[in-house]
């Protein structure tokens, strides 16, 4: 006689994760100025620019203890959990107890450089990263350094071998700005940066892939605009689904905008918009909201020590992206802020990030307070905010730079891999909300034994949990497979796991009362 052996709870989950993702969740800037999402608080926040007082709930908490110090550039990364890995001015990695990683010191990033690095994951690898560098002004000196998280019991360090590798082949003079974009197989990654001479500009595209960092130039296309590259500043930022970018240049005081193909690397539909910034205003801070509707841009004085102007504007990118004449189109929102230099605060924007939770945030110069956009994706009724005391530290110029999308669809098997036949087995699908899911019309989850009621599907899946019993029949190996469709039914991604099945059986002694019955 034999008995069956139940077994635990099989876990499969699938995850979305993109901008306003987990990974996203802690933010590392200023001098010890840190936030996160991974607790969250409320606070009451004064009205400005004609939005009235009000109290805002899931608000990130402080982070104390933050050893960075930068009045610019910055970048951080955290797991699919929210749980911080490491953060970096682009010249030390600190790793999650906030010391310097091992052989973390001495990359080429800058403190005053305005996107002095950036981070996302080595192609098709779970403990690497890309820690991509970039100085100061025209210091030329994107690099490249691997950090491996599996070592130092998870602490992490940066590969001494593949440390602080030049990128080669591009047009221009590289500086302050940089930028990464997924590519569409949703595993290798580009890497873009603006080069400037005097009498042009360029953005210059760089592959990632399994293989490594791809140090010769991809592409590069040209802007057609003369530059300063001594002092170039301004941020180049993606829409979530990588397929728009805009890039603007402070010194000159233009953006670039256009079309960027995650599956080539190719830039086209470049166009450029001049004239957009006020009198004495330099152009800075650059971000989309999470919809891709709309692009909002900063404006900052050229000198905190003078009584300039800076401002924030917002455009129909849409309406951007389809004129033949860019400098028409008027942007729907405006704010002009002449600078006041009160003890040492100014009230001046500088970089534009959005948050986990789907919020636009600008520091607040010199102070230990924020701006906050409630309401991004309706500009024309803006409610921005101003909240003192939300930091730990003091905020500067910069915010944490994030490569875009971040948008990632994976099975986390279980770490005993194995079930048994004959057992009917509850399996859980986890769907987490994410940039990208909107793409997504249904679901299809397949066991692999080739049985009838082995595909299960999902229409119109919703974010949560699906629970669907299933026995295997036979013992064997089999691969279960997830698959995201859009409503073309293309897919949109599609993963899979491995799970062993045995028999599971044991024989029983006929002559122990009570077990064969």
């Amino acid at each position: 006689m034999y008995k069956k052996i139940s077994i635990t709870v099989l876990l499969i989950s699938i995850t979305f994760l993109s901008y306003a993702q987990k990974e996203n969740s802690n933010w590392f800037f200023g001098y010890n100025a840190a936030l996160t999402w991974k607790n969250t608080t409320s606070y009451a926040a004064t009205g400005v620019y004609g939005t009235a007082n009000a109290t805002l709930s899931n608000m990130p908490a402080k982070i104390t203890g933050s050893p960075l110090a930068t009045y610019e550039g910055c970048f951080a990364i955290s797991d699919v959990d929210g749980n911080l890995l490491f953060f970096s001015d682009g010249m030390t990695i600190w790793n999650k107890n906030m010391a310097v990683m091992a052989n973390g010191s001495g990359l080429t990033g800058h403190s005053s450089s305005a996107q002095s690095g950036i981070i996302f994951p080595y192609p098709y690898s779970t403990t690497q990263y890309v820690a991509v560098t970039l100085g100061i002004n025209n210091t030329n000196n994107l690099s490249y350094s691997i950090v491996d998280m599996s070592k130092n019991g998870g602490l992490g360090e940066v590969d001494l071998t593949r440390k602080n590798i030049l990128l080669s082949g591009q047009s221009g003079a590289l500086g302050e700005s940089v930028g990464a974009v997924r590519h569409s197989n949703r595993n290798d990654f580009w890497i873009v940066a603006p080069g400037r001479t005097t009498t042009n500009s360029y953005l210059n595209v760089w592959k990632v892939t399994s293989a490594g960092v791809q140090t010769a130039r991809h592409s590069v296309v040209t802007v057609g605009m003369a530059t300063t590259p001594t002092a170039p500043g301004g941020y180049i930022k993606f829409t979530s689904d990588g397929q728009h970018f805009v890039w603007i240049d402070f010194s000159n005081k233009f953006f670039a905008y256009g079309d960027f193909n995650p599956s080539t690397g190719i830039i086209s539909n470049l166009k450029v918009r001049t004239g957009a910034l006020s009198t004495g205003g330099y152009g800075y801070g650059v971000d989309f909201s999470a919809s891709g509707k709309y692009v909002y841009l900063t404006y900052a004085p050229g000198s905190v020590n003078t009584n300039n102007t800076t401002g924030l504007l917002v455009y129909d990118f849409n309406a951007l992206l389809t004129t033949s004449t860019p400098n028409t189109i008027n942007p729907i929102k405006s704010i002009v802020n002449p600078v006041s230099l009160t003890n040492g605060v100014t009230d001046h924007f500088g970089a534009i990030q959005t948050g986990p939770d789907g919020r636009m945030y600008l520091p607040r110069f010199g102070s230990t307070g924020i701006f906050v956009i409630d309401n991004p994706e309706d500009p024309s009724n803006m409610k921005i905010y101003k909240i003192n005391n939300i930091l730990p530290g003091l905020a500067f110029w910069g915010l944490p730079n994030f490569a875009a999308p971040w948008f990632r669809m994976e099975i986390d098997p279980p770490t005993n891999s194995e079930g048994c036949a004959e057992i009917t087995t509850s399996y859980k699908l986890n769907i987490h909300n994410g940039m990208g899911f909107n793409n997504v019309s249904k679901i299809v989850l397949d066991f692999g034994d080739g049985t009838t009621g082995a595909v299960k599907t999902y229409t119109s899946p919703s974010i949560g949990t699906y629970t669907e019993n299933y026995a295997y029949k036979k013992a064997g190996t089999y691969t279960i497979t997830i698959t995201a469709y859009n409503s073309s039914n293309g897919v949109e991604l599609s993963t899979s796991s491995v799970m062993k099945i045995n028999s599971c059986a044991l024989r029983c002694n006929p002559h122990i009362r009570g077990l064969n019955k």
